[in-house]
């Protein structure tokens, strides 16, 4: 959710942005497996992903062993009243994403594009939190933070491409920092941890 007004503390938003490098595990993993391996894990997961939201909000056993492990990490729109509207968390749209972005774009796209997702979010969030002054107009986002993102965005989509071969131009690259860093201001009801990575592929495609 990048550098949005404060409602964790600081050092929990750190931790909760850890969360999101370990999760560099899922494009690191797309790129080695392939597209059909990683089709037969990310569906699934993505599936269980929503069933964990859902079950929270509707099971109270569940509820109560789920927020016990993540409510810490969690921001107040994510816990909605039991028995409310359905609310989905960010973890479970990067699993969606993750998931149709190998289902609709080339493999090696979508994973540098989840890649760029995680780690310039996580760059937008920490930098805006401590040196974003200067705001977008009718947002709560700093331009500071979308800096950060850019280019931290970029500088791990050129990484993953590197290692891993991918076959991304730096003019692609750049494209889908820029537009990963732009979409994710845009105040738009879908999460960002979803249309980001998404926004990012179809960049990447050039």
């Amino acid at each position: 959710m990048s550098d949005h007004v404060p409602v964790i503390s600081y050092p929990a938003e750190v931790r909760r942005k850890a969360l999101h490098l370990l999760a560099l595990v899922i494009p690191a993993g797309i790129l080695f497996f392939g597209r059909e391996v990683s089709l037969w894990v990310l569906v699934p997961l993505a599936v269980l992903a929503l069933l964990g939201d859902w079950s929270r909000q509707r099971v109270a056993v569940a509820r109560e062993w789920l927020h016990r492990l993540f409510a810490p990490l969690m921001r107040p729109e994510e816990i909605p009243p039991f028995g409310g509207r359905i609310v989905f968390n960010g973890a479970t749209m990067m699993c969606v994403a993750a998931a149709l972005g190998v289902v609709f774009f080339p493999a090696a796209l979508a994973a540098v594009a989840l890649a760029m997702q995680q780690t310039g979010d996580a760059a937008a969030a920490l930098v805006g939190r401590k040196v974003g002054t200067t705001r977008w107009p009718g947002s709560p986002k700093s331009v500071q933070g979308t800096a950060a993102f850019a280019v931290v965005a970029f500088a791990t989509g050129w990484a993953f491409a590197a290692a891993f071969g991918a076959g991304v131009s730096l003019a692609q690259l750049a494209a889908g920092a820029v537009v990963a860093a732009l979409v994710e201001v845009l105040p738009l009801p879908v999460n960002d941890n979803l249309r980001v990575p998404l926004a990012a592929a179809l960049a990447l495609l050039g």
